[in-house]
């Protein structure tokens, strides 16, 4: 058993330890709504499709996309998933005398999209988006770009976008988030599939497991659009208290220095 840690030096007593004093800022979900629609016609299927919110700290906050789309096989089929969230949050002060928050969005966008047909089969990933708003202005915003593949390509997405910052007020915001997954596979003469996979368990039947074989050895964990959001306290601007750090101390007047001799003054 590790002993506790102690106070920083120089703390007054009684200070707790720097692990245990909670992030200058945290945040406060307040309400949510978030949507998934699936489509699919003919030869077409659709796979997990959630929306996940989780608090990993006071102040941070990840908001995860996940879902499958499959087309053809034995015959012409097409799918889509839609994906949309909207988040209120409050951002509140957990001291006193703390600079105002900084707040930060980072999006990862990592899944695959696979095309086995020579004839015009198609998988695509529509742009991922996250945004902040406030009083209803845009206080953040950041996309990943889309992806598609078609005639036979293969594509393994990676995408990051941010850290995007900026200085906020304490007060209400609104996230809204979207994403979309579409693919399309028109008649052919022999077997042939679109698949976007951005889910790590895409729960697809097992008639797309030969599709899907090109990235079986691929991490599926991290697989969707995920955002984070983070909240910090400020720093001041460089220099603020640069003059008055150099400053020297006062003197008492009785020991300053004169620049000329004191008449006055017996020795």
């Amino acid at each position: 058993m590790q002993p506790p840690k102690s106070p920083a030096p120089g703390a007054p007593p009684g200070t707790p330890p720097p692990s245990a004093l909670a992030p200058p800022y945290r945040i406060i979900l307040r309400s949510r709504k978030a949507v998934v629609t699936p489509e699919n016609s003919r030869e077409g299927q659709t796979g997990g499709g959630f929306i996940q919110v989780t608090q990993l700290e006071a102040n941070v906050v990840m908001f995860h996309m996940r879902g499958a789309a499959a087309a053809g096989i034995h015959c012409k089929g097409s799918a889509a998933m839609q994906f949309e969230l909207t988040q209120d949050f409050e951002i509140v002060p957990t001291r006193e005398r703390v600079l105002p928050p900084r707040l930060s969005l980072t999006n990862w966008l990592i899944g695959t999209l696979l095309s086995t047909d020579h004839g015009g089969g198609t998988a695509e990933q529509a742009a991922a988006c996250s945004s902040v708003e406030s009083a209803g202005h845009t206080v953040l915003n950041l996309c990943a770009q889309p992806h598609s593949v078609t005639n036979c390509q293969k594509l393994f997405v990676n995408d990051r976008e941010g850290p995007l910052e900026v200085p906020v007020v304490p007060c209400l915001f609104t996230l809204r988030q979207t994403f979309a997954l579409r693919v399309n596979q028109p008649p052919t003469l022999h077997h042939a599939a679109a698949v976007a996979d951005f889910d790590p368990e895409a729960r697809l039947d097992v008639r797309w497991e030969d599709v899907l074989k090109p990235f079986r050895a691929v991490p599926h964990r991290d697989f969707g659009f995920r955002a984070i959001l983070h909240v910090v306290e400020d720093t001041p601007p460089p220099g603020a208290l640069a003059g008055s750090a150099t400053l020297p101390p006062p003197t008492p007047a009785d020991k300053r220095k004169m620049p000329f001799p004191d008449p006055n003054d017996k020795e």
